[in-house]
């Protein structure tokens, strides 16, 4: 693999363009020489290996994901039927085509966005940069590079940049959620957080841009809506479907924010069909409408 490969260059729409995003779909090479400034989101979708990240190391078996930063000395050992989605960008292209100094000032103005980047960051004794996950999830990873790898293939009209990058900003929304839902049940350990609450999280996560409401659940999981919101505010704080709304205002505001995508795309894009009902949601979340929420932004 050349190094210039991970980056994609505009063709007949905005030539010369520079969208330091490459996605590259079921390779067995983990490629390390040209990674340059580069961090990566890997989903393992078939095998095993040894994952080693400078003197530690696990072994992983699919499927499962990685998110490595660029400072991260990492290794596959004994790879076995490895088949993996790779995603390589340059976290500067997280801000809204800002131009920053250098990487140490970039994550200096993270501020809340910092969030978003939790498990390229963070590394104890337990997570040193890859998560197991299940298939139902994984395919979720897996379709968004896909969708970022197909806008940056094809550049089929005008929004192809904002719109490879919305994918983007989608994938380390989902891969830091069940980054930190991985962590939280650790924190509560299996006697508060049931086997029944993480399907119905895992559900969720598949399901949020669907047109869902709560009895689609229930009869998902055999319960009824008194006990199922009992049991998952006790573990997460709010309802099931509070879960989702905030899970869809995520995306849409960092999508106002970090994107050109207009408000009608963004919406649609958030799981939602019906302006009225999307401006709703958003005013009750943010306090203020779409438009107003990324003018503060400009």
């Amino acid at each position: 693999m050349e190094c210039i490969s991970l980056t994609t260059i505009g063709r007949e729409i905005y030539p010369g363009l520079e969208v330091k995003i490459c996605c590259i779909k079921d390779t067995d090479i983990f490629e390390n020489s040209c990674v340059d400034q580069r961090f990566r989101i890997i989903y393992v979708k078939e095998g095993h290996a040894i994952f080693q990240n400078g003197d530690k190391s696990q072994i992983i078996t699919s499927p499962a994901f990685m998110c490595l930063n660029k400072e991260d000395c990492v290794w596959l050992h004994k790879a076995v039927d490895i088949k993996m989605d790779i995603m390589y960008f340059d976290p500067f292209c997280f801000g809204r085509y800002i131009e920053y100094e250098n990487y140490e000032d970039w994550k200096s103005k993270l501020n809340d966005d910092y969030y978003f980047f939790s498990p390229f960051f963070e590394r104890n004794d337990t997570y040193i940069g890859a998560c197991s996950i299940n298939y139902y999830l994984g395919n979720r990873i897996s379709q968004l590079i896909s969708a970022a790898d197909d806008e940056l293939s094809k550049q089929k009209d005008l929004f192809w940049p904002c719109r490879s990058r919305s994918y983007f900003i989608e994938l380390l929304l989902n891969v830091n959620t069940i980054f930190n839902e991985d962590i939280s049940h650790e924190k509560v350990l299996s006697g508060k957080m049931s086997d029944e609450i993480m399907d119905v999280l895992d559900w969720v996560h598949i399901h949020y841009l669907d047109k869902v409401v709560l009895e689609d659940i229930t009869k998902q999981f055999h319960t009824n809506k008194t006990t199922l919101n009992q049991k998952f505010k006790a573990v997460m704080g709010i309802t099931v479907m509070e879960y989702i709304i905030s899970l869809r205002m995520q995306i849409a505001c960092s999508l106002l924010r970090k994107t050109f995508l207009t408000v009608g795309e963004i919406m649609e894009r958030s799981g939602y069909r019906d302006d009225a009902h999307f401006l709703r949601s958003f005013k009750k979340y943010a306090g203020c409408t779409p438009t107003e929420y990324r003018n503060q932004f400009e």
